[in-house]
Protein backbone atom coordinates (compact mmCIF):
# COMPACT_ATOMS: atom_id res chain seq x y z
CA UNK A 1 0.00 0.00 0.00
CA UNK A 2 1.17 3.45 -1.04
CA UNK A 3 2.12 6.03 1.53
CA UNK A 4 -0.18 8.47 0.28
CA UNK A 5 -3.10 5.78 0.83
CA UNK A 6 -1.86 5.23 4.42
CA UNK A 7 -1.28 8.60 5.20
CA UNK A 8 -5.18 9.45 3.53
CA UNK A 9 -6.80 6.48 5.87
CA UNK A 10 -4.86 8.06 9.05
CA UNK A 11 -6.07 11.75 8.18
CA UNK A 12 -9.67 10.77 7.40
CA UNK A 13 -9.40 8.91 11.01
CA UNK A 14 -8.26 11.34 12.50
CA UNK A 15 -10.60 13.70 11.24
CA UNK A 16 -13.49 12.02 12.15
CA UNK A 17 -12.07 11.18 15.33
CA UNK A 18 -11.44 15.17 16.09
CA UNK A 19 -15.71 16.09 14.56
CA UNK A 20 -16.69 13.55 17.02
CA UNK A 21 -15.05 14.62 19.97
CA UNK A 22 -16.14 17.82 19.09
CA UNK A 23 -19.76 17.08 19.01
CA UNK A 24 -19.23 15.12 21.97
CA UNK A 25 -17.91 18.24 23.71
CA UNK A 26 -20.90 20.04 22.94
CA UNK A 27 -23.25 17.86 24.29
CA UNK A 28 -21.05 17.14 27.66
CA UNK A 29 -18.99 19.86 28.69
CA UNK A 30 -15.39 19.88 29.67
CA UNK A 31 -13.82 19.62 32.74
CA UNK A 32 -11.98 23.24 32.25
CA UNK A 33 -14.25 25.57 34.63
CA UNK A 34 -13.48 28.64 32.15
CA UNK A 35 -15.46 27.08 29.51
CA UNK A 36 -18.68 27.55 31.15
CA UNK A 37 -17.68 31.41 31.58
CA UNK A 38 -17.31 31.86 28.26
CA UNK A 39 -19.90 29.55 26.51
CA UNK A 40 -19.16 32.27 23.22
CA UNK A 41 -15.93 31.97 22.91
CA UNK A 42 -15.92 28.70 23.77
CA UNK A 43 -18.77 27.55 20.77
CA UNK A 44 -16.40 29.69 18.53
CA UNK A 45 -13.94 27.52 18.56
CA UNK A 46 -15.37 24.32 19.15
CA UNK A 47 -18.02 24.57 16.08
CA UNK A 48 -15.56 26.55 13.18
CA UNK A 49 -13.11 23.37 14.32
CA UNK A 50 -15.19 20.93 14.03
CA UNK A 51 -16.29 22.36 10.32
CA UNK A 52 -12.65 23.08 9.68
CA UNK A 53 -11.58 19.19 10.27
CA UNK A 54 -14.55 18.21 8.31
CA UNK A 55 -13.54 19.88 5.34
CA UNK A 56 -9.73 20.55 5.26
CA UNK A 57 -8.89 17.04 4.04
CA UNK A 58 -10.96 17.40 1.03
CA UNK A 59 -8.50 20.75 0.69
CA UNK A 60 -5.61 18.17 -0.37
CA UNK A 61 -6.97 15.83 -2.69
CA UNK A 62 -5.49 16.42 -5.97
CA UNK A 63 -8.55 14.49 -7.50
CA UNK A 64 -11.15 16.77 -6.32
CA UNK A 65 -8.74 19.76 -6.53
CA UNK A 66 -8.18 19.12 -10.25
CA UNK A 67 -12.35 18.62 -11.17
CA UNK A 68 -12.87 21.55 -9.72
CA UNK A 69 -10.58 24.70 -9.16
CA UNK A 70 -13.60 27.19 -8.17
CA UNK A 71 -14.66 25.30 -5.66
CA UNK A 72 -11.37 24.72 -4.33
CA UNK A 73 -10.81 28.47 -4.47
CA UNK A 74 -13.71 29.16 -2.63
CA UNK A 75 -13.71 26.72 -0.23
CA UNK A 76 -10.00 27.56 0.54
CA UNK A 77 -11.46 31.04 1.51
CA UNK A 78 -14.37 29.97 3.45
CA UNK A 79 -11.66 27.18 5.48
CA UNK A 80 -9.31 30.09 5.98
CA UNK A 81 -11.39 31.82 7.23
CA UNK A 82 -12.75 29.35 9.90
CA UNK A 83 -9.60 28.46 10.58
CA UNK A 84 -8.67 31.83 11.85
CA UNK A 85 -11.82 31.85 13.84
CA UNK A 86 -11.18 28.52 15.44
CA UNK A 87 -7.31 29.01 16.19
CA UNK A 88 -8.32 32.62 17.49
CA UNK A 89 -10.88 30.81 20.23
CA UNK A 90 -8.07 27.96 20.99
CA UNK A 91 -5.17 30.47 21.77
CA UNK A 92 -7.65 32.26 24.11
CA UNK A 93 -8.64 29.38 26.03
CA UNK A 94 -5.26 27.74 26.42
CA UNK A 95 -4.21 31.01 27.29
CA UNK A 96 -6.56 32.95 29.23
CA UNK A 97 -8.31 30.22 30.54
CA UNK A 98 -6.07 27.37 30.62
CA UNK A 99 -6.64 23.95 32.34
CA UNK A 100 -3.17 22.73 32.87
CA UNK A 101 -1.80 26.23 33.98
CA UNK A 102 1.48 27.48 32.75
CA UNK A 103 2.65 24.90 31.03
CA UNK A 104 -0.31 24.99 28.96
CA UNK A 105 -0.16 28.62 28.00
CA UNK A 106 3.39 27.83 26.63
CA UNK A 107 2.58 24.80 24.39
CA UNK A 108 -0.63 26.05 23.35
CA UNK A 109 0.23 29.77 23.11
CA UNK A 110 2.90 28.98 20.57
CA UNK A 111 1.62 26.28 18.45
CA UNK A 112 -1.75 28.56 18.50
CA UNK A 113 0.14 31.14 17.20
CA UNK A 114 1.40 29.02 14.41
CA UNK A 115 -1.35 27.58 13.59
CA UNK A 116 -2.98 31.14 12.92
CA UNK A 117 0.75 32.33 10.86
CA UNK A 118 0.02 29.23 9.04
CA UNK A 119 -2.95 29.56 7.81
CA UNK A 120 -2.19 33.32 7.17
CA UNK A 121 1.25 32.40 4.79
CA UNK A 122 -0.91 29.89 3.25
CA UNK A 123 -3.83 32.25 2.05
CA UNK A 124 -1.55 34.91 1.09
CA UNK A 125 0.71 32.38 -0.61
CA UNK A 126 -2.19 31.44 -2.82
CA UNK A 127 -3.30 35.51 -3.33
CA UNK A 128 0.08 36.25 -4.93
CA UNK A 129 0.25 32.07 -6.87
CA UNK A 130 3.17 31.16 -4.87
CA UNK A 131 1.24 27.49 -4.77
CA UNK A 132 3.76 25.27 -3.32
CA UNK A 133 4.14 27.72 -0.49
CA UNK A 134 0.30 27.92 -0.12
CA UNK A 135 0.68 24.08 -0.12
CA UNK A 136 2.92 23.56 2.49
CA UNK A 137 2.40 26.11 5.02
CA UNK A 138 -1.67 24.84 4.77
CA UNK A 139 -0.45 21.30 5.39
CA UNK A 140 1.50 22.98 8.52
CA UNK A 141 -1.66 24.58 9.41
CA UNK A 142 -4.13 21.47 9.16
CA UNK A 143 -1.37 19.43 10.93
CA UNK A 144 -1.90 21.07 14.00
CA UNK A 145 -5.49 21.79 13.61
CA UNK A 146 -5.58 17.72 13.72
CA UNK A 147 -3.68 17.55 16.66
CA UNK A 148 -6.81 17.58 18.68
CA UNK A 149 -7.91 14.29 17.72
CA UNK A 150 -4.32 12.94 18.53
CA UNK A 151 -4.34 14.54 21.48
CA UNK A 152 -7.79 13.09 22.82
CA UNK A 153 -6.01 9.56 21.50
CA UNK A 154 -3.63 9.66 23.93
CA UNK A 155 -5.53 11.57 27.12
CA UNK A 156 -8.87 9.54 27.13
CA UNK A 157 -7.02 5.97 27.21
CA UNK A 158 -4.76 7.19 30.37
CA UNK A 159 -7.44 8.51 32.28
CA UNK A 160 -9.44 4.62 31.43
CA UNK A 161 -5.95 3.29 32.88
CA UNK A 162 -5.66 5.15 35.51
CA UNK A 163 -9.20 5.47 36.72
CA UNK A 164 -10.18 7.94 39.07
CA UNK A 165 -7.53 10.70 38.21
CA UNK A 166 -7.22 13.56 41.01
CA UNK A 167 -6.95 17.23 39.38
CA UNK A 168 -3.40 17.51 39.09
CA UNK A 169 -2.89 14.03 37.53
CA UNK A 170 -5.65 14.81 34.75
CA UNK A 171 -4.01 18.27 34.22
CA UNK A 172 -0.27 16.95 33.86
CA UNK A 173 -1.78 14.27 31.21
CA UNK A 174 -3.93 16.90 29.26
CA UNK A 175 -0.61 18.97 28.91
CA UNK A 176 1.56 15.97 27.89
CA UNK A 177 -0.88 14.64 25.55
CA UNK A 178 -1.48 18.22 23.57
CA UNK A 179 2.46 18.28 23.53
CA UNK A 180 3.03 15.25 21.96
CA UNK A 181 0.42 15.84 19.90
CA UNK A 182 1.68 19.23 18.70
CA UNK A 183 5.02 17.63 18.29
CA UNK A 184 4.27 14.43 16.35
CA UNK A 185 1.80 16.27 13.79
CA UNK A 186 4.14 19.48 12.93
CA UNK A 187 7.13 17.02 12.82
CA UNK A 188 5.44 14.78 10.46
CA UNK A 189 4.24 17.39 8.19
CA UNK A 190 7.87 19.11 7.36
CA UNK A 191 9.04 15.21 6.99
CA UNK A 192 6.21 14.85 4.32
CA UNK A 193 6.79 18.37 2.89
CA UNK A 194 10.28 17.70 2.44
CA UNK A 195 9.79 13.84 1.29
CA UNK A 196 6.69 15.39 -1.50
CA UNK A 197 8.86 18.36 -2.21
CA UNK A 198 12.02 16.34 -3.32
CA UNK A 199 9.50 14.70 -5.56
CA UNK A 200 8.32 17.66 -7.09
CA UNK A 201 11.82 18.52 -7.77
CA UNK A 202 12.65 15.42 -9.33
CA UNK A 203 9.20 15.72 -11.42
CA UNK A 204 7.46 18.45 -11.71
CA UNK A 205 4.41 16.57 -13.30
CA UNK A 206 3.87 14.40 -10.90
CA UNK A 207 3.15 16.16 -7.58
CA UNK A 208 1.98 14.71 -4.87
CA UNK A 209 -0.85 15.92 -2.34
CA UNK A 210 -1.11 14.57 0.86
CA UNK A 211 -3.89 12.30 0.16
Amino acid sequence: MKAETVLSFVVGFLAIAGVGGSIFFLFSGGANEGFEEYPIITRSHVIPGAIYLALAPLQFSKSIRNRNRAYHRWAGRLLASIAMVAGAGALFLGVIIPYSGLPEQIVTGFFGCLFLFSTAKGFLSARVKQFDAHREWMMRAFAIGLSIATMRLIFVPILIIIGDPTRAEAELYSIVSFTIAFILHSGFAEYWIRRTRVKQEISPTSALSTS
